[in-house]
């Protein structure tokens, strides 16, 4: 469910720059049928481009994902596949700090993860924990994993315009043009992951939903004690696998402030309300559920303050609150008419978030009780009068907490508040 500018988002999610984290958001925006999820399978960041060295393949492959997605986001450089009113957008980061996430990556990958891998594969992910970095990049980095590690966003945004052409040029520098030129005119928008929430909030404005708030940071890979040492020692070589990048990335943080920046930091949900709430909050279609209007999380979610979907794909799907202790709701509703907004409440994280809850209305403190539905824990009930097309339903808790013991199978590091797996209203 997006604007009617655009019918769909295509993200050209570049290696170690933020993508998985925008990923999981991305999918709540359209129905939980309508997200594709680029990974193929083996590991994640390691195995190369599906049906490399393929064109016509990857070209009959890639074309009908814009057809049966509404949000798609690949490593694969498939933006001439997409039709037009397709909102394309990519995220860039300082080259140097995305090389040593690339390999601090690597470094946590055990051997299980790569046991289904080629030879070449398992090699330098085991040489990625045995050997320092400056050994590793001086074995590894013009050979078997170039095109992840040599001016790698030069690369992977000129195979956005030549594909597989990318890789006769050994030296970089023959494909920096063309990157620059993609840029200049192949997305909607460039992001940056030194800047990401601000990123995000200008593609919030640029497709008509609700400003960004914090979202939780997914595939974040700590640097090992080494780090450090490591970058002195490899200084060298970081300058020549990155010259041409850092040309590229400049020419990017240049065009966000130019095309970006002003817009990112002006919208909030004064805006949001005024251009755009009415119009997207219509496409909306709601079901009936014991006598009430009801929303589903595996449709768009049009908000903010949550975790991405739980059982994705599954009838259980839910969502939970988080990390925010704020959870906003944008639900569709008749002007003018008085009733209940309800929210199916499968359980908290703790049952002391319970006695926290607040509930405001269009950003009016409102009372609230609880009913009894068969399967939940509560069913959130606040009476009102709606005066507008929607209702802005906002619930508050003191805390979001982390669950089970670390280290343990039940441990989830994420900062949660209650779960549910829908909303709606009934009339009064």
């Amino acid at each position: 469910m997006l604007s009617r500018k655009y019918r769909r988002i295509y993200h050209y999610h570049l290696k170690k720059c933020g993508g998985t984290t925008l990923n999981r958001w991305l999918d709540t925006l359209t129905f939980d049928e309508r997200a594709f999820n680029g990974f193929f399978g083996g590991v994640q960041g390691v195995d190369p481009h599906l049906d490399e060295g393929r064109p016509d393949i990857v070209r009959q492959n890639s074309r009908p994902l814009f057809y049966w997605s509404d949000v798609i986001y690949d490593h694969r450089p498939i933006r001439m596949y997409a039709p037009q009113g397709t909102f394309c957008f990519t995220v860039l980061r300082d080259p140097v700090q995305r090389i040593l996430s690339q390999v601090s990556d690597w470094r946590h990958l055990q051997d299980a993860d790569t046991a289904d891998s080629g030879a070449a594969v398992r090699e330098y992910v085991e040489d990625s924990r045995r050997l320092p970095l400056l050994d590793f990049l001086e074995k590894h980095a013009e050979r078997s994993v170039r095109d992840a590690l040599d001016n790698y966003l030069t690369r992977a945004l000129a195979a956005g315009r030549i594909g597989d052409l990318v890789d006769e040029a050994v030296d970089a520098e023959r494909l920096c043009d063309i990157a620059l030129q993609s840029l200049e005119e192949d997305y909607d928008l460039i992001g940056l992951t030194e800047v990401q929430d601000l990123s995000r909030n200008a593609l919030c404005a640029m497709i008509g939903h609700p400003p960004a708030r914090t979202i939780p940071r997914c595939n974040v890979t700590r640097p090992a004690e080494q780090a450090n040492q490591d970058f002195c020692d490899a200084g060298e070589i970081l300058q020549r696998l990155t010259r041409v990048d850092y040309v590229v990335y400049a020419r990017a943080v240049q065009l966000f402030d130019q095309r970006h920046r002003r817009v990112a930091q002006a919208y909030n949900t004064a805006a949001f309300e005024s251009n755009h709430a009415a119009a997207l909050l219509a496409e909306a279609r709601g079901i009936f559920r014991d006598g009430a209007t009801c929303y589903s999380v595996r449709m768009p979610l049009v908000g903010s303050g949550f975790q991405g979907r739980d059982g994705s794909g599954l009838a259980e799907c839910a969502v939970w609150s988080g990390p925010e202790t704020r959870a906003t709701l944008y639900v569709p509703t008749p002007s003018g008419m008085r009733l209940s907004l309800l929210v199916w409440i499968r359980g908290y994280v703790d049952g002391r978030q319970r006695d926290q809850l607040r509930v405001l209305v269009d950003g009016v403190p409102v009372a609230h009780r609880f009913e009894w539905a068969d399967g939940y824990a509560d069913v959130l009930t606040v009476d009102v009068v709606s005066t507008r097309d929607f209702v802005r339903l906002e619930i508050e808790l003191d805390e979001t907490l982390e669950s089970g013991e670390p280290g343990s199978e039940l441990y989830d590091s994420r900062a949660r508040g209650f779960a549910f797996d829908s909303y709606g209203w009934r009339p009064i």
